[in-house]
């Protein structure tokens, strides 16, 4: 996956696997970073120059504010991706939260959020949430509830990043398919800021220079 990550462009990846009560598989005792590193090394060994991060993409529970210290942030920042899709819940509440014990709220893929109407998704955002759409329900041709809520977002500007929420190898091609389609749709500067700016900053990445299909992406697996 990240061979081909690399072909198409990309030069930095925040991976971000489940962090969840939920879920039936269950993480297994071996430390994230051990796997890192060893991924680290099969790129360096494969000549692949990209520039890894690490984080979680994290199911909100219960228990979600009380057990900060077990959450992975993206990378080594304040921003913590949440998702808010697997319960309904009170998201300003956790956003609230959150924000006074100093983390900045990555809302995971809002579009899929079928508790919350689109006015409900625009309070969010000016109660400071961060909103991250995949890049699947961007598509011209998906034509699907959650499909439709995120071309609104879209045509309202609310986005702030556009992640693969890559699960298979062709998810990455889905990820270069919409970045095209977003550039021809709304041109150079909000595509720049959508697929590498904001992730860039999320990330901490020094600024390089900017070349049309490069971008940093989170993948969710």
């Amino acid at each position: 996956m990240l061979k081909k990550a690399y072909e198409l462009g990309v030069e930095a990846v925040c991976l971000t696997p489940h962090q969840s009560t939920y879920r039936t598989f269950k993480q297994d005792d071996i430390p994230v970073h051990i796997k890192v590193n060893k991924l680290i090394d099969k790129l360096r060994d494969s000549n692949i120059n990209l520039e890894l991060f690490v984080g979680a993409e994290i199911d909100e529970h219960d228990e979600l504010t009380q057990q900060l210290e077990h959450l992975h942030p993206l990378g080594n920042s304040k921003y913590v991706l949440i998702d808010f899709t697997m319960r309904e819940t009170d998201v300003s509440e956790v956003i609230y939260t959150l924000r006074q014990m100093g983390y900045h709220t990555i809302v995971a893929h809002p579009e899929r959020m079928r508790y919350l109407s689109f006015n409900d998704l625009v309070s969010l955002k000016e109660e400071g949430a961060i909103f991250q759409v995949s890049a699947e329900h961007l598509l011209p041709y998906r034509i699907t509830k959650s499909s439709r809520l995120a071309k609104r977002l879209l045509k309202h500007h609310l986005i702030d990043i556009v992640a693969s929420d890559c699960h298979e190898i062709e998810d990455l091609d889905v990820m270069k398919k919409s970045y095209d389609y977003i550039y021809k749709k709304v041109g150079h500067e909000l595509t720049q800021k959508w697929y590498v700016d904001n992730p860039k900053k999320i990330l901490g990445i020094h600024e390089r220079n900017k070349v049309h299909g490069r971008h940093a992406t989170n993948t969710g697996n």
